[in-house]
């Protein structure tokens, strides 16, 4: 019976760690670098209620469960229009990340108090429910109404 060689155990053993690090690594910057780019504009209609000072949040929550925002940005409402990204990098409490929810609506706000939980007079646009990691195209989002 033939004995394996201990050091062509060691190098195959090797290879395979090796494979499966670099196979991890991709797997985790393909997942990193999803994200969703959102463009946020304003209604004309609303525009002579806009504070360029307020403060702008770009957000995305789960369509079922939690209401808190899986991915977050902030701005200054004067940047409108403008374009933003959202990834799973993004969200305020790592088991509550983009990634985790495979339905989403994305909302805009602008808050006069920079609060982030809504207020009275915040002006708010929202989407119908998005299936964020298949879509291919930038979202618009247009602030229309005023709480």
């Amino acid at each position: 019976m033939n004995s394996v060689n201990p050091h062509f155990i060691k190098v195959i053993l090797s290879s395979i760690f090796l494979s499966l690090l670099l196979l991890n690594s991709a797997w985790s910057s393909e997942q990193a670098s999803k994200s969703i780019t959102i463009s946020v504009s304003l209604d004309p209609a609303l525009q002579n209620s806009l504070n360029p000072e307020h403060t702008l949040f770009v957000y995305a929550r789960a369509t079922k469960g939690p209401r808190m925002p899986l991915a977050i940005v902030r701005h200054k409402a004067g940047e409108l229009p403008l374009q933003v990204k959202l990834d799973s990098t993004m969200g305020m409490m790592p088991q509550m990340s983009l990634d985790k929810f495979k339905d989403v609506v994305l909302l805009a706000r602008v808050s006069a108090s920079g609060n982030a939980m809504p207020q009275a007079g915040d002006m708010i646009g929202e989407t119908q429910p998005v299936e964020w990691q298949t879509v291919k195209q930038p979202i618009n989002i247009v602030i229309n109404k005023q709480r």
